[in-house]
């Protein structure tokens, strides 16, 4: 089941996704699902998604040039400012630092 909500969450980055959304693609309670996702990752599912995007986003930055507001979008953030905070809780950098890291 947590495979299924872990690939699900892929297969969907760039769209939001609640709870809900997770939970009836596995066929859970959101209930369920939130306990079953804590004790089998250690995480609640909305950080892992979290993590996914900015795992997504992180590849985008090192393997494109696509503007970072474009890959904001496409890794399931609702706006770049939105990333570029996600980015500092996360790893202590911003996404154009995180790329010129990479550009060298």
């Amino acid at each position: 089941m947590l495979r299924r909500a872990v690939e699900f969450m892929r297969e969907n980055l760039e769209r939001p996704l609640s709870l809900d959304d997770i939970a009836e693609a596995v066929e859970r309670s959101p209930s369920q699902l939130a306990r079953q996702f804590r004790a089998g990752l250690g995480t609640p599912p909305h950080q892992y998604l979290l993590v996914l995007r900015i795992k997504h986003a992180q590849q985008l930055l090192r393997e494109t040039v696509q503007p970072i507001a474009e890959i904001a979008v496409a890794s399931g953030f609702s706006h770049q400012e939105h990333m570029t905070r996600m980015f500092r809780r996360l790893g202590d950098t911003t996404p154009a630092a995180y790329r010129r890291a990479f550009q060298n």
